[in-house]
């Protein structure tokens, strides 16, 4: 058996001979993954040097295209010998195996429609636009001041408790739960979205803790520290490095969201596949104890953990926040400077999962986000940061690709 992977503009053929039995159905099933991985979203599979397949490596086609298709992409089989094309009619496939869109085993078509919009480049990135919601915006709530953690220890009076309704996103140091003397031991980074909440606990935890609201209640949180936003989004950003660039600076697409919706302040939330990540976690929850959060050298180690280098490659992850260009009044207190350029401030968090191939068209907020807490490893929870240490810093995070979700903010309260 032999697998050939041909590059052709920006689909791929992938030209498979001999013998596709139990064992190189193995073989082609890793080499789609890794295929994935690189951001393929059009794949060609010529069959016409094949003299066999099994059940199995059916089943691995059958797979790469609901996985494609579930991604905006397609999978056409070509030059199906007429022993194989027996053998697919065997195996229940569709008659219409090539030519026009690919089908499974259940007959359905799998081919599906692009943005047809302009692509804008920048430094790093290209970049599609398409309307979401015409009249979407969002008002952006602060919570707590976090001018405050750093004279005495968090309180009962910090912050709110914000319920996770399907239009909400939170961010900020918090925890899963409603009552002061439920969360306090346990005050942590967190990050919620689309009914959805990811907290790392403050607590000694060794994993990231979350839960998903799928009953007629919706989960809670306690933020003694952040910002929450009401709203709807206005506009989806698809984004990939340009073929000279390794990645796309968190900063640019930051930039780029911002500019898309045009105004001075945006909320977001952005699905990625990583190059890296560049932030920080609260070791201890400042609800515990007497003592405030601690900043300076060498008390920070004992509440920051942050690495030297950037983590999480490869993965999967959920950022969500709110950016600005020179941020005033209560929400200037809440943002920090994004990177070396554009003069961007921010507040951004980040929900770490394992690897997963990410939609690069149109794709439901709600529905996404769920599917990814419930069928993922949650990893780690962050607070993004740049790193402007100069030459011995780590600068910022870094994606591949993804799709992001974002919407001016009218109002701030």
């Amino acid at each position: 058996m032999r697998i050939d992977t041909v590059r052709d503009g920006g689909s791929t053929v992938l030209r498979l001979s001999g013998r596709l039995d139990r064992e190189w159905a193995g073989h082609l099933s890793s080499t789609f993954e890794e295929l994935l991985r690189e951001g393929v979203r059009s794949l060609t599979v010529d069959l016409a040097g094949v003299t066999y397949i099994s059940s199995a490596a059916m089943a691995v086609l059958a797979r790469g295209q609901q996985e494609l298709a579930g991604l905006r992409g397609e999978v056409q089989l070509t030059a199906i010998p007429p022993a194989v094309r027996e053998m697919f009619a065997v195996g229940g496939w569709g008659v219409r195996l090539e030519g026009g869109g690919s089908t499974g085993p259940s007959g359905a078509d799998l081919r599906q429609s692009s943005w047809h919009l302009p692509a804008l480049s920048v430094k790093s990135g290209e970049y599609q636009t398409s309307v979401a919601d015409p009249q979407g915006t969002l008002t952006c709530h602060t919570h707590g001041h976090p001018d405050r953690l750093v004279r005495a220890p968090a309180g009962p009076d910090d912050g709110d408790v914000i319920p996770l309704t399907r239009g909400i996103v939170a961010l900020g140091l918090g925890a899963i739960g409603a009552g002061w003397e439920e969360c306090r031991e346990h005050l942590g980074e967190l990050v919620g979205a689309a009914g959805c909440a990811a907290c790392f606990p403050g607590d000694g935890a060794r994993m990231p803790d979350y839960l998903v609201g799928d009953g007629p209640r919706a989960p809670q949180v306690r933020i003694s520290s952040g910002l929450s936003l009401e709203g709807s989004f206005s506009r989806l950003v698809r984004f990939h490095p340009r073929a000279e660039a390794a990645a796309v600076p968190l900063s640019e697409l930051a930039g780029v969201c911002l500019d898309a919706v045009g105004g001075s302040a945006a909320g977001l939330v952005i699905a990625a596949e990583t190059a890296g990540l560049v932030g920080a976690r609260i070791r201890r929850s400042p609800g515990m104890g007497d003592s405030p959060i601690r900043f300076d050298v060498p008390d920070v180690r004992d509440w920051l953990s942050f690495s030297p280098e950037r983590t999480h490659p490869r993965a999967t992850t959920l950022v969500a926040g709110v950016v600005a260009r020179g941020p005033q009044g209560p929400l200037a207190a809440q943002l920090r400077p994004l990177g070396p350029v554009g003069h961007l401030a921010g507040h951004l968090h980040a929900a770490v999962f394992s690897y997963r191939p990410l939609p690069q068209r149109t794709v439901e907020l709600e529905a996404f986000v769920k599917e990814l807490f419930r069928n993922h490893e949650l990893r780690d929870v962050l607070h993004l940061l740049w790193d402007d240490r100069g030459e011995t810093g780590i600068g910022e995070s870094a994606l591949l690709r993804g799709v992001g979700w974002v919407a001016p903010i009218t109002r701030v309260a």
